[in-house]
């Protein structure tokens, strides 16, 4: 099977010195769940990161910035299933078009500059020409935005790793609020939701935990939907007060979702109508079968329970400017140590764990393949294993 995938990708304009080997994604580790940036003080906030091994030695038939980092900043969430265009300018597509390293046309909604979907709602943190190298010493020196140009209002953080014709995207958790008034009243609310992916046994409760940054009397509403094209939202929690800056929400999932895979969403409404929406940026996995210790493959999904393990929930928390240490397109493309592009899903797949219940690898060729053949067959859905 990974043979087969590797022909079809050397197949097309991906067949450059390049083609399959792992892109180095940005690592976000240590971001802080909420960043306030006072521009009443200081419009910049600076964002640390880290990679997991420099990659600056480009092929023969690579463009000359290949293999570089940009910075964006996106003015509204999107669900894990809702991928971000893959190429930034029609020059990116085009220089790499030129040497064979890229198709010579894409669909409009795959590349920023012309995408409707996200039109006046990109910003970029490092300009085009400015893209950095993949080195330890510049991941050291993180990266500064100056948000004095940008709407008020509450940002996404993505890293972009170009590297034609595969480019990556690593969306930091967390959010950044920018305000010019630091009292809550001043600024529309905002949350973040820190748990990753989650693999539940049928009729197990998981707890959606994040932070919030909201006036007095706000409320959160939170929703299921399964991880389908048309997504159709359930509320599983309404009108909660919010109390504090930070939350925590039980989820049982219903029937439906038994030997299925969820999205979950959350809304934070203020007294002033304003409101924030936010998702977790990983799937809800729910198996087909109940309790711990026992394999029993009743659920047509993974396998039985008791042969995987549940995601990890992150800690809860708000920060301020500058206290954060150190998600790809049509798939991931993972890097060295198994980073994957949040929302852009590099599939899961073999490595078993006894009972002869399997999960897949998260990186390394295979991964990277399978991610990529996904993504040609455009699949914007999990599907169900065994």
């Amino acid at each position: 099977m990974a043979s087969a995938i590797g022909v079809m990708l050397l197949a097309g304009p991906a067949a450059a010195g390049n083609g399959t080997k792992p892109r180095i994604t940005v690592d976000w580790s240590g971001a802080p769940c909420m960043t306030i940036v006072d521009r009443s003080a200081d419009p910049v906030v600076h964002m640390d990161y880290a990679i997991s091994q420099e990659d600056t030695d480009l092929t023969e038939d690579e463009v000359s910035d290949s293999r570089t980092h940009q910075f964006f900043a996106l003015c509204r969430a999107h669900d894990p299933q809702s991928f971000l265009p893959r190429w930034i300018t029609q020059d990116d597509l085009d220089r790499a078009a030129a040497i064979g390293s890229a198709p010579t046309m894409v669909d409009a909604e795959d590349m920023f500059e012309t995408s409707t979907t996200w039109a006046d709602c990109w910003f970029r943190i490092t300009p085009d020409d400015q893209r950095l190298p993949i080195t330890f010493a510049q991941a050291a020196m993180g990266v500064d935005w100056d948000t004095s140009a940008v709407p008020a209002g509450t940002y996404i953080i993505d890293g972009y790793t170009f590297e034609p014709a595969i480019n990556v995207w690593s969306e930091r958790p967390g959010v950044v609020k920018v305000v010019d008034d630091p009292a809550l009243p001043a600024s529309g609310p905002a949350l973040a939701i820190n748990n990753t992916e989650e693999v539940l046994n049928k009729n197990e409760p998981v707890t959606i935990e994040g932070c919030v940054s909201a006036m007095d009397g706000s409320t959160i509403t939170a929703y299921w939907g399964l991880a389908e094209l048309d997504v159709q939202w359930q509320p599983f929690l309404e009108d909660d007060p919010v109390a504090g800056s930070s939350f925590a929400l039980e989820f049982l999932p219903p029937e439906a979702l038994a030997g299925e895979t969820a999205m979950i969403r959350v809304d934070v409404t203020d007294p002033m109508g304003r409101s924030y929406t936010n998702y977790m940026r990983e799937l809800v996995i729910v198996l087909g079968t109940e309790g711990p210790g026992s394999c029993n493959d009743g659920g047509g999904f993974i396998g039985g329970a008791g042969c995987g393990g549940s995601g990890d929930s992150g800690d809860t928390g708000d920060g301020s400017a500058g206290t954060g240490n150190a998600d790809d397109t049509a798939g991931t493309a993972g890097d060295a140590t198994g980073n994957t592009t949040p929302g852009q899903d590099g599939g899961d797949g073999g490595g078993g764990q006894g009972c002869g219940c399997a999960t897949a690898p998260r990186s390394g060729p295979q991964a990277l393949a399978l991610g990529l053949l996904l993504g040609l067959f455009g699949l914007r859905r999990r599907k169900a294993l065994g």
